[in-house]
C-alpha cells in the first residue's frame, strides 16, 4: 500500500513540475487591411502537436506550451502565413495583443483568373485538360503554390500525372469524371469566389475525405456557413478566350434563425478570343443554403451549373502555319454571308444538385453524410459527309506539298479565303441538287446523370490519434450519340455508315433507311453503365516530433454498354446489353513526418493500389458494338517520395523526390486511315478508308524526379522565388497493339509496338520559374517571373513503332530514324508580370489587378501536339505534325469590390 501511495504521490509531484514548466499563448487576429477579425486562423507551435483555430472574433489560446523558444505560424487560405519567433515562460501567459495577416495579393490574383478557360483552343484534346485542376491550387507548399499557376500557362502537369491521379472533391463528394478518371473544372467555371474554399493535401498524404490519388486530392468546400460574408461584385477584361466577365456572389453568413445563404452568378461573353472565330458565351449560376437545425445536426443543399457555348480552335501543321504566316491559324471556320461561322461548337449544361448533413455525435466524433445528383448535355458539332469531297480546308490533298503546281496552290492559300477556309456556301450550292445531304453538321453527345451518396466517420481517439473512415457508391449512365444539327439546306440525310459494305450500311436495323432530320439521333447511340461502391479507412497520429498516417481502400466496379442501335455490320453484337464485368481493388498507403524542431521537416509517403480500367477505354469499338477489350485486367500502381521542409520566419523551402511506376494500363485510341497503300504498319485491308482504334493493352509508365521550392524574404517588402522541378516520364514497356475497324468489323493479329523509353507527351519534364514579388505597405504590389522550359516530346502515333512500319528502310537510315523517333520540341523562355492595388474607403474594399503573360510575345513556342495517323513509308516527312502554340502577349484584368 505504502508503495501505492509513493507512486500517486510521485505522479501528482510530476503532473505540477510539468505544468510549472509550461506557459499559454493568446492574442488575436485581424486582417491588416480592413481590420476585421479573421475566424479559422490555424495557429500553430512549430515542432510540437500543439495547434489551435481563431474564433469568430479572432481570439485563440494555446495552453501547456513548453517554457522556451519556439516559431509560432499562422495560417489562412488567401493570406500570407506569418511566423513569429516567441519566448515563453514557464507558468505564465505570452499575449501577442494584435496579429495582422496580410492578404496575399498573388493568391487573390491567381483565384480571381478563370482558369477554366485556359487555351480554350486545345480542350478537345484530352491531354490538354488535365493541368485545370491543379491550377486552382492555392497550397502551403512552397512549390506547388509558385509553380502551380506560372507553370500551366505550357499545360506543365506536376510530376508528369494526367488529372486521373487527382482527386477533385466538392463538400466530400467526388467530381471526376466516372468514364476516365478525370477533373473538369470547367463545370463550375465562373464562380471563383463560390468555390474559393479548399482543403488541398499535394502528392501523397493523409486525407480526409478518401483513399485520394498519387497526385493529391483537392476538397471545395460550398458550404454556406464557411463562406465569406458580405457581397463581392467583379468585371474582368482579358484577349484570351473571352474579352468581358461579371461576377457577383452575396452571402449572409448564419442568421439568428439558423440559416445562412450564399448566391452567385456570373457571365463570359466575347465575340472573338485570341484565335479566330473562337467565340465565347457562358453564364453561371449557385445557390447554397445552410441550415443549423440544433447544436448538433446541420444540412447544407447545394446547387450550380455553368452553362456555356463557345467555339473552338484546331491545331494544324507548320506547312498550313507558315502559308498564312500565322502558328494560330484556326481550320474550323469559313465565312458565310459574310460572317465568320465555327464548325466546332462546344455546348455544355450539366447542372448539380448537392445535399449534406453534418452530425456532431459529440466534441471527438463527427458523421458526415451526403448524397449528389448531376446530369445534364455536352456536346460538340463537327462537319461530316457522304460521297463528297473532303471539306477541310488543311486537308493533306489541297496543300502545296501533295499538288504538282505548289507554286500556285500557295498563291491561292495566301489570297483566297475560300481556299484557307471553310466555304459554307459552296456546301449549301451542293446540297441544293439533291434533297439527300452530302454535307451536314452533326454534334457528338456525350451526356452523364450520376447519383452519388457518401459518408465519413470521424473519432479524435485521444489528443494524439485520429480515425477516419468512410463509405462511397456510385450509379452512373453515360449517353453517347449522334444528332442532326444542321442539313446544311438539305432535306434530310439517309442514315448509312459510308465505310461500311453497300449491302449492310444501314446504322440501324430496327430503323432501316432512315431519312434524318435536324434534330433527330443518327449515326450511333449507346450508353455506358458504371457501379461502384468503396470503403476506406484511414488513422492519423501527431507527436512532438513525429507524425504521420496509415490508410487503406477497397472497392467494387461493375461496368457494361447498352446499344441503342442495331448496326447491320454488327447485327448481333451491338444492340442491347454487353455482358457485364466486375473488378475488385485495395490500396495502402502510409507516410510519416520527422520534426527536428520548428523549422525543419523531414517527410516521407508511399502507396500502392489497383484501378479497375476507365470506361473509356473497356471496348474495343463502344461506337458501334458490344465487345470487351481482350484481357482487359486491373491496374496496378506504386508511388513514394520522400523530402525536406524548411519553415522560417524569412525563408521557406521544399525539396521532394518521386517515383511512381504505373503497370497494365489499357489505352483504346481513335483514327481516321485512308489509303492504305502506302501504310503497311496495318497488314491486311478494312477497305481502302476506314475509323480504326488502335486497342493498346500492357502500357507500363514510370515517373521520377525531383521538385524545389525556395520562399526568401530579402527585405520587409521584397520576396524571392524559385521553383524547378526536373523529371524523367517515360513508357517502360512494349504494349501489345491490335487494329480493330469501327465500320467493317475488320481485325486482325496483335502486333508490338516498340515504344520502350518513349517520353511522356503534353508536359514540360524540366520546368523552372525565378520570380520576385513586391509588396508595399500601400496595399499595392507588382510581381515578375522568368520561365524555363524544356523536354517537351510530341505525342507519337503507335502504328509508327511497329516491324510493319519498318518494311523495306534501311536499319539506321534517315528514313528509319525519322519513322521511329519521337519528336522532342524546342525549349522555351517566357516572362510574366503581375500588379495590383487594393484600397479601403469606409466599408469598401477594392481591389485592382492584372496578370500579363508571355510579355516579350514569343508566338514560336510549341506547348504540344501529335502525329498524324496518315502516313507514307516512302517519304516520312510528308504529312506533318499536328501543333499546338502558345499565345502571344495576353494579359487579364481585374477589378473587384467587396463590402
Amino acid at each position: 500500500m505504502k508503495k501505492i501511495l509513493l507512486f500517486l504521490l510521485m505522479g501528482v509531484l510530476s503532473s505540477f513540475v510539468l505544468h510549472a514548466q509550461t506557459g499559454n499563448v493568446s492574442g488575436k487576429v485581424r486582417n491588416s487591411v480592413d481590420r476585421n477579425y479573421l475566424s479559422q486562423v490555424k495557429v500553430e507551435v512549430l515542432g510540437t502537436n500543439l495547434s489551435t483555430y481563431t474564433d469568430a472574433e479572432g481570439n485563440f489560446l494555446i495552453s501547456e506550451v513548453p517554457q522556451g523558444k519556439h516559431l509560432l505560424e499562422f495560417i489562412l487560405q488567401d493570406f500570407k502565413s506569418v511566423s513569429m519567433a516567441i519566448n515563453v515562460v514557464a507558468g505564465s501567459t505570452l499575449d501577442l495583443k494584435m496579429v495582422e495577416l496580410e492578404p496575399s495579393a498573388l493568391s487573390q490574383s491567381f483565384k480571381d483568373f478563370d482558369f477554366s478557360s485556359l487555351t480554350d483552343e486545345e480542350l478537345d484534346d484530352e491531354g490538354s485538360k488535365e493541368n485545370i485542376s491543379g491550377l486552382l491550387a492555392s497550397s502551403k507548399d512552397v512549390f506547388v503554390s509558385n509553380a502551380g499557376y506560372v507553370f500551366s500557362q505550357l499545360r506543365f502537369k506536376t510530376r508528369g500525372y494526367s488529372s486521373d491521379n487527382t482527386s477533385i472533391r466538392m463538400n466530400g463528394m467526388l467530381m471526376n469524371d466516372m468514364e476516365n478518371g478525370r477533373g473538369y473544372w470547367y463545370k463550375w467555371g465562373g464562380l471563383n469566389d463560390a468555390t474559393r474554399n479548399q482543403e488541398i493535401q499535394y502528392g501523397l498524404g493523409a486525407n480526409g475525405f478518401g483513399f485520394g490519388g498519387f497526385g493529391g486530392t483537392t476538397n471545395i468546400n460550398t458550404m454556406a456557413i464557411d463562406q465569406r460574408v458580405g457581397t463581392k461584385l467583379v468585371y474582368s477584361y482579358s484577349n484570351k478566350s473571352y474579352s468581358n466577365r461579371v461576377m457577383a456572389t452575396h452571402s449572409t453568413g448564419l442568421m439568428e434563425n439558423g440559416w445562412a445563404f450564399t448566391v452567385s452568378g456570373s457571365r463570359r461573353w466575347g465575340d472573338e478570343g485570341y484565335v479566330d472565330a473562337t467565340f465565347y458565351d457562358a453564364y453561371s449560376y449557385f445557390l447554397s443554403a445552410y441550415k443549423q437545425l440544433n447544436d448538433n445536426h446541420s444540412l447544407n443543399l447545394t446547387v450550380f451549373a455553368a452553362p456555356s457555348e463557345r467555339g473552338k480552335g484546331g491545331a494544324s501543321t507548320q506547312e498550313v502555319y507558315d502559308l498564312v504566316g500565322d502558328n494560330y491559324y484556326n481550320p474550323y471556320w469559313g465565312y458565310q454571308n459574310g460572317e465568320k461561322r465555327n464548325s466546332r461548337v462546344s455546348k455544355s449544361h450539366q447542372p448539380v444538385f448537392m445535399l449534406n448533413h453534418d452530425w456532431k455525435i459529440n466534441e471527438k466524433t463527427n458523421l458526415k453524410t451526403g448524397v449528389s445528383y448531376a446530369f445534364g448535355r455536352n456536346g460538340s458539332t463537327r462537319l461530316s459527309w457522304f460521297n463528297a469531297p473532303d471539306p477541310r480546308p488543311d486537308y493533306y490533298s489541297k496543300l502545296p506539298s501533295n499538288s504538282s503546281n505548289p507554286e500556285e496552290i500557295a498563291r491561292l492559300w495566301k489570297t483566297d479565303p475560300k481556299v484557307r477556309h471553310i466555304d459554307w456556301n459552296k456546301m449549301y450550292q451542293i446540297n441544293s441538287n439533291d434533297p439527300n445531304a452530302q454535307y451536314f453538321l452533326e454534334e457528338n453527345r456525350y451526356d452523364a446523370e450520376q447519383l452519388m451518396a457518401n459518408t465519413i466517420f470521424t473519432k479524435e481517439i485521444n489528443n494524439n490519434w485520429k480515425l477516419t473512415a468512410g463509405l462511397e457508391y456510385t450509379h452512373y449512365v453515360g449517353s453517347r450519340f449522334n444528332v442532326m444539327d444542321d442539313l446544311l439546306g438539305a432535306e434530310y440525310f439517309l442514315d448509312y455508315d459510308k465505310y461500311a459494305p453497300t449491302s449492310i450500311r444501314d446504322n440501324d436495323l430496327n430503323n432501316p433507311d432512315n431519312k434524318v432530320k435536324e434534330g433527330d439521333t443518327f449515326g450511333f447511340d449507346y450508353d455506358v453503365h458504371l457501379r461502384k461502391g468503396g470503403f476506406f479507412a484511414q488513422t492519423d497520429f501527431v507527436y512532438n516530433q513525429w507524425e504521420g498516417y496509415i490508410g487503406a481502400e477497397v472497392s467494387q466496379t461493375k461496368m457494361w454498354r447498352d446499344g441503342k442501335m442495331e448496326k447491320a455490320v454488327f447485327a448481333g453484337n451491338s444492340y442491347g446489353e454487353s455482358t457485364k464485368k466486375d473488378f475488385t481493388n485495395f490500396g495502402v498507403k502510409g507516410g510519416v513526418t520527422y520534426k527536428l524542431n520548428g523549422r525543419n521537416y523531414f517527410t516521407a509517403n508511399a502507396a500502392y493500389q489497383t484501378r479497375a480500367p476507365f470506361l473509356r477505354n473497356s471496348f474495343e469499338s463502344a461506337r458501334t458494338r458490344n465487345v470487351w477489350v481482350n484481357g482487359l485486367k486491373n491496374e496496378k500502381d506504386m508511388s513514394f517520395d520522400a523530402g525536406y521542409q524548411l519553415r522560417s520566419p524569412f525563408v521557406k523551402a521544399s525539396v521532394r523526390g518521386f517515383y511512381t511506376r504505373y503497370q497494365d494500363q489499357t489505352e483504346v485510341r481513335n483514327y481516321f486511315v485512308d489509303g492504305y497503300d502506302n501504310m503497311p504498319f496495318i497488314p491486311g485491308s478494312f477497305g481502302n478508308s476506314a475509323f480504326v482504334n488502335a486497342v493498346m493493352t500492357g502500357i507500363d509508365k514510370e515517373h521520377m524526379g525531383v521538385e524545389i521550392g525556395v520562399e526568401a524574404k530579402l527585405t520587409p517588402t521584397i520576396t524571392a522565388i524559385f521553383a524547378g522541378s526536373k523529371g524523367q516520364y517515360i513508357w517502360d514497356s512494349r504494349p501489345t497493339l491490335k487494329w480493330v475497324s469501327e465500320n467493317t468489323g475488320g481485325e486482325h493479329g496483335t502486333q508490338t509496338v516498340y515504344a520502350k523509353n518513349f517520353y511522356v507527351a503534353g508536359t514540360p519534364q524540366t520546368a523552372a520559374t525565378l520570380g520576385l514579388k513586391y509588396s508595399s505597405p500601400k496595399y499595392w504590389w507588382a510581381g515578375v517571373n522568368a520561365n524555363y522550359y524544356d523536354d517537351t516530346y510530341l505525342d507519337f502515333y503507335p502504328g509508327r513503332r511497329t516491324t510493319f512500319a519498318l518494311i523495306g528502310q534501311e536499319p539506321g537510315s534517315e528514313a528509319w530514324n525519322r519513322t521511329i523517333n519521337q519528336r522532342k520540341l524546342p525549349d522555351a523562355f517566357t516572362l510574366d508580370l503581375n500588379l495590383g492595388k487594393s484600397w479601403k474607403i469606409k466599408d469598401y474594399y477594392i481591389s485592382l489587378n492584372a496578370n500579363v503573360n508571355n510579355v516579350l510575345d514569343d508566338t514560336d513556342i510549341i506547348t504540344g501536339g501529335y502525329e498524324q495517323s496518315r502516313y507514307d513509308i516512302t517519304d516520312p516527312g510528308k504529312f506533318g505534325d499536328k501543333l499546338y502554340y502558345y499565345y502571344g502577349r495576353t494579359y487579364f484584368v481585374n477589378l473587384s469590390v467587396r463590402f
